[in-house]
């Protein structure tokens, strides 16, 4: 047993008390990716599984798109748009250069299939859309781009435009691109299917969705390419297996072959080396705590945020759950006071701590209650 505090904080072992380690940090760089900056991480957890010249700043050519999509699906999600609400199309749009949708001038599109448009087809001309749509013009589109990005933290990115077409001012990381495809994993469930569609046809033109990742592995569950000359190949890849998810981030790749080999290896190496643990869901309770001088004696200790690990499949043997708490608890206990942490330690480092709360309210007890509760607690009873 670790001893996580001496007194007067006392130590619970929880009934999750799982013999499981989370050594990543002490597993050595596996492999080299073909590619100038990669990252593969774990969407659930955020754990960092694999990394390479994650932070060095490029162009993020069509992988621009996950952004506009993001934007687009809160939108949705809000109430703000539906999938059958329609979008004008504007000359610059359609005239718009690169990979198309081809949507024509003049015309009102449904958001669904502009959805499609980008997910399956990277319709330059409809990102412009969507952009001008909701904000009025590609450049205030960009606005909220930028401020999407800093909310997500992803503090080396700026973007310039919707599509991802080369730009000065356009950058990105393979960090903050895993960043942003592991909220929109997270966030968007029920929308993330566009992203699997294999072809689209719009104006009775077909094209294929150009993750051929899609065809070659089931677990895949998405999420986009992109390329230009300045940006070389690049990709995000997602998938989901048994009870994992997983984002890998490929940046500057030399061919499309090249960039779903090495996203498809960083994938298969997160399955086949690690694994994802949830140990409480949000709201779940920890343990039942003693509460003193309290109309009732004792108070259910919850978690107020999901507590997930990324364990090596390998090595099990040193996680250790347990409950840090002040002792004593003593009334009156407002609803959502702090009553202490989950710990979750591996060895003698504490690898997640999370704050426990008062599931309910614990009002003052009568004066007998109180009168008792102080003797015992003198005597130490």
């Amino acid at each position: 047993m670790i001893s996580f505090m001496s007194n007067p904080l006392r130590l619970a072992l929880s009934a999750l008390t799982i013999s499981l380690l989370l050594a990543q940090s002490a597993l050595a760089q596996p492999f080299t990716v073909r590619a100038k900056s990669a990252i593969l991480g774990d969407v659930d957890s955020g754990a960092i599984l694999f990394e390479q010249n994650a932070d060095e700043v490029a162009a993020p050519a069509s992988l621009t798109k996950v952004m506009t999509l993001y934007i687009l699906y809160e939108a949705i999600t809000n109430g703000d748009l539906t999938l059958d609400s329609t979008m004008m199309v504007s000359k610059k749009a359609w005239k718009m250069k690169g990979s198309k949708t081809f949507v024509k001038v003049g015309d009102r599109v449904r958001v669904e299939d502009l959805i499609r448009g980008i997910a399956v087809q990277s319709g330059n001309d409809a990102s412009i859309v969507v952009a001008e749509h909701i904000a009025g013009s590609e450049a205030g589109f960009a606005d909220l781009m930028n401020a999407k990005a800093m909310q997500l933290g992803m503090s080396q990115s700026h973007f310039a435009n919707a599509s991802g077409f080369p730009a000065p001012n356009h950058y990105t990381t393979a960090r903050d691109m895993l960043k942003l495809s592991s909220a929109f994993v997270a966030n968007f469930p029920d929308l993330e299917r566009y992203s699997q569609l294999k072809e689209f046809t719009y104006a009775g033109i077909t094209q294929r969705n150009r993750n051929k990742l899609l065809w070659r592995d089931p677990t895949i569950t998405g999420l986009k390419t992109g390329h230009t000359d300045s940006a070389g190949y690049c990709l995000i890849a997602t998938n989901e297996k048994d009870g994992q998810r997983l984002a890998s981030v490929i940046m500057g790749a030399e061919s499309s072959r090249v960039r779903e080999e090495e996203a498809l290896r960083l994938l298969q190496y997160g399955n086949r080396t690690f694994e994802t643990l949830r140990l409480f869901e949000a709201g779940q309770p920890v343990r039942s705590l003693r509460v003193w001088k309290g109309a009732e004696q004792t108070v259910n200790g919850v978690i107020r945020d999901s507590v997930v690990v990324t364990i090596p499949r390998k090595q099990r043997g040193s996680l250790e759950v347990g409950l840090r708490y002040d002792d004593p608890i003593v009334a009156p206990v407002p609803q959502y006071a702090q009553l202490g942490s989950l710990v979750v330690k591996l060895g003698s480092e504490s690898v997640v701590e999370r704050p426990v709360v008062a599931a309910t309210a614990v009002e003052e007890g009568g004066l007998v209650t109180q009168l008792l509760d102080a003797v015992r607690l003198q005597l130490g009873w």
